[in-house]
């Protein structure tokens, strides 16, 4: 690489980071957006059951810690929603991006090989094949590899999902 392509690659790579920043800012906005709706309404809850206590109405309380209780649990089930979406995308994105990374080196690579084949003795297409075959494979390994931990996070999140409900199933009774 020469000097006009190495800027160029940095520039690249610039723009790239000042992306996948502003990704990163937009999901902690919205993780944050999300934590203030959850203080406001914790602080609607507290007031209301202040008042409560206050006039003595025990009956009323109970209801309103017994509503706030079941909400709690439905906001926390929207809030781990929203989490796994966020960060889902981000790890799609992420992952693309490793990706295009990937099939650059892989292509640069074989380039070279191919300019190389002329260099060197008369086996080198075999060299160039073999290493052009470990490049598309390690792709491939890449790709698999991301499809299995997505698999086990969503097996994990069912599983956790499943737990809680048994768990609520078994204080209902």
């Amino acid at each position: 690489m020469d000097k006009k392509d190495i800027q160029a690659w940095q520039q690249e790579k610039a723009k790239e980071l000042f992306a996948y920043s502003h990704k990163l800012l937009d999901a902690a906005k919205d993780l944050s957006e999300h934590h203030l709706a959850e203080i406001q309404w914790g602080m609607k809850n507290a007031m209301e059951s202040a008042k409560s206590a206050a006039k003595n109405d025990l009956a009323k309380l109970r209801d309103l810690q017994e509503a706030a209780s079941k909400e709690a649990a439905k906001r926390a089930a929207a809030y781990q929603k929203r989490v796994k979406s966020v960060l889902k995308d981000i790890g799609d994105d992420a992952a693309v991006e490793t990706e295009k990374h990937l099939e650059k080196v892989r292509s640069s690579l074989v380039g070279w090989l191919e300019d190389a084949e002329s260099k060197l003795p008369n086996h080198a297409d075999k060299l160039s094949k073999v290493v052009h075959d470990m490049s598309t494979a390690g792709q491939k390994m890449f790709q698999e590899g991301r499809k299995i931990v997505n698999q086990v996070a969503d097996t994990a999140e069912k599983n956790i999902e499943e737990h809680l409900r048994k768990g609520s199933e078994t204080k209902k009774k």
